[in-house]
């Protein structure tokens, strides 16, 4: 059996804002953006439904009815 030994460790960085971030953050945004359209012209090129995200829902939305999203 083992003993757990007494571990000091950096306090958590949780709720600090790092050097950057919003950089990071504003790049993550429009990575995001660029995926919903692309999955958009994905969805009307095969004649499929797109699933979203709604107000914490998913919604399917039948193909011709996207452009709302």
């Amino acid at each position: 059996m083992t003993i757990p030994q007494q571990v000091n460790e950096p306090a958590s960085p949780y709720g600090q804002e790092a050097s950057g971030h919003n950089t990071d953050f504003q790049g993550a945004q429009a990575a995001i953006r660029r995926a919903a359209q692309r999955a958009r012209q994905l969805a009307q090129q095969t004649g499929t439904d797109l699933i979203v995200a709604r107000a914490g829902q998913i919604v399917r939305l039948p193909q011709g009815k996207s452009s709302a999203v």
